[in-house]
């Protein structure tokens, strides 16, 4: 092989990794996410309802994903953590949450306050059983929630 044609063959060959490297991504985007259906998981204890203080935000991670539960009025309920705008991970901020990525700001009860999300933070589904608060899986019902967004659960 002579000089010119392994000039060549490198060429192409780079061309077709940068080609790759560019479509890649393109097709991921484009590709709908498998199909979840509305809830997901089983029920797994996350501690006992007595530390969960009145009043307070705690965060915990229900089956890997990040949840927090909240204890207002004596109720207890658990919701997502994940940003419905675009997935970060939003943090507890007093008796609410704030999203680090976009600013997005949502209350105890998971309601968006300020965007630029519009979807609220889906509950869990719960229950006090022998003291313990049981999580089972997340509700996606309450709302419209994207593909990309059932697909964080799955």
């Amino acid at each position: 092989m002579d000089r010119r044609r392994f000039l060549q063959w490198g060429a192409g060959g780079l061309g077709v990794v940068c080609l790759g490297g560019i479509l890649y991504p393109v097709v991921k985007f484009l590709k709908p996410p498998p199909s979840v259906a509305g809830t997901v998981g089983g029920a797994t204890s996350v501690g006992s309802v007595s530390s969960f203080p009145a009043g307070q935000l705690t965060a915990i991670s229900v089956n890997g994903q990040p949840a927090y539960v909240s204890n207002v009025a004596g109720k207890l309920a658990v919701h997502s953590m994940i940003c419905t705008h675009l997935g970060c991970v939003v943090a507890v901020a007093g008796t609410s949450l704030a999203c680090p990525c976009h600013g997005s700001h949502f209350a105890a009860t998971g309601a968006v306050v300020k965007g630029p999300a519009t979807l609220p933070l889906p509950p869990y589904h719960t229950q006090v059983q022998n003291g313990s608060l049981l999580v089972g899986a997340v509700d996606l019902t309450g709302a419209a929630y994207p593909g990309w967004y059932k697909g964080q659960f799955s």
